[in-house]
């Protein structure tokens, strides 16, 4: 029997916000492991303008030794400047965990022995920095119940896991200690990503073979929003990560994924700071730079719009 007296070995990383259909699933996934070790879930509600926070209280108040809630009277993520992970970090580093695992809160995990299988590769595998597993998908689009079909048993490198969407946030367990004094104020949105990366810099990468969590592929999540103000944020972040990764490979993914948003940029109407991402998409590419440019600028004017239609 586990007791208050032995070190939390795995805390579970948990952020929330209008999670409020999903939640009960998310927790009772964690509430069902069976480990021979203590783990915590530090669950942060970003000031949720549902009924997610009521939520979570009740199940505080139902397993305290597992829930170790983090309430917020403003939004943290919405402020873009760190908070959220600052927040998180610090919590995670409070428990003394060895271990991490991720799930966010409209996502769940259906395997009982789920964290016992990946501590126990963790443990006999000190080579491997990470590991995750496969995930059912949930979604309304059919394209993507198959999302993540192509996923084996086998090692994976960085190349792999950045030029396709291969690792379920939701299903992945890293170690605690590697990534020591992180800056918490990248200008990241997707930050699973960018973690998975400084993960492979420090070690191997494992997918294993079984399928322990579902991922709820939401309309409205962030990965499925499309406007010009998140695209801008997502040029800046892929910007940033051919910096953070050098390598001829990963720095060639970086630009490609940037150049893709910076496209979505220059051809959206027009909007103040507009020129900034433009003479960037000119200097990776000025044929197709030059091309936008005439379509979208020049051709825009009205002495030129009344000429063409004399």
């Amino acid at each position: 029997m586990k007791t208050n007296e032995e070190p939390i070995l795995v805390a579970i990383h948990c952020l929330v916000y209008n999670h409020e259909p999903y939640l009960r699933d998310c927790f009772d996934g964690f509430v069902m492991q069976k480990t021979n070790f203590r783990f915590v879930a530090v669950v942060h509600d970003d000031c949720s303008t549902d009924h997610s926070a009521d939520i979570i209280r009740e199940y505080e108040a139902k397993y305290p030794d597992i829930f170790r809630p983090i309430y917020e009277t403003e939004n943290q993520y919405s402020k873009r400047d760190g908070s959220l992970r600052r927040i998180m970090n610090e919590a995670i580093d409070a428990t003394g965990a060895k271990y991490i695992a991720m799930c966010e809160g409209d996502d769940y995990w259906t395997d009982p022995y789920k964290l016992q299988k990946q501590v126990d590769f963790m443990e006999t595998h000190p080579e491997y920095s990470m590991c995750f597993h496969k995930v059912e998908v949930v979604s309304n689009i059919e394209e993507d119940l198959n999302l993540y079909g192509h996923l084996e048993e086998r090692e994976y490198s960085a190349e792999e896991i950045y030029i396709k969407w291969t690792v379920p946030t939701c299903s992945v367990m890293y170690r605690a200690n590697i990534l020591p004094n992180e800056n918490t104020s990248v200008p990241i949105i997707f930050g699973d990503i960018y973690l998975f990366l400084r993960l492979a810099e420090k070690g191997k990468i494992y997918n294993l073979n079984f399928a322990g969590a579902v991922y709820r592929r939401n309309s409205g999540g962030l990965s499925q929003q499309h406007n010009v103000q998140l695209y801008c944020h997502l040029a800046d972040q892929y910007h940033y990560m051919e910096k953070c990764f050098p390598q001829k490979e990963l720095k060639i993914i970086s630009r490609r994924k940037e150049c893709n948003y910076l496209e979505q940029i220059i051809y959206a109407p027009y909007f103040e700071g507009q020129w900034k991402y433009r003479f960037r998409y000119m200097w990776l590419h000025p044929r197709l730079f030059f091309s936008s440019f005439l379509t979208t600028t020049i051709l825009s004017y009205t002495p030129l719009r009344k000429l063409k239609h004399k």
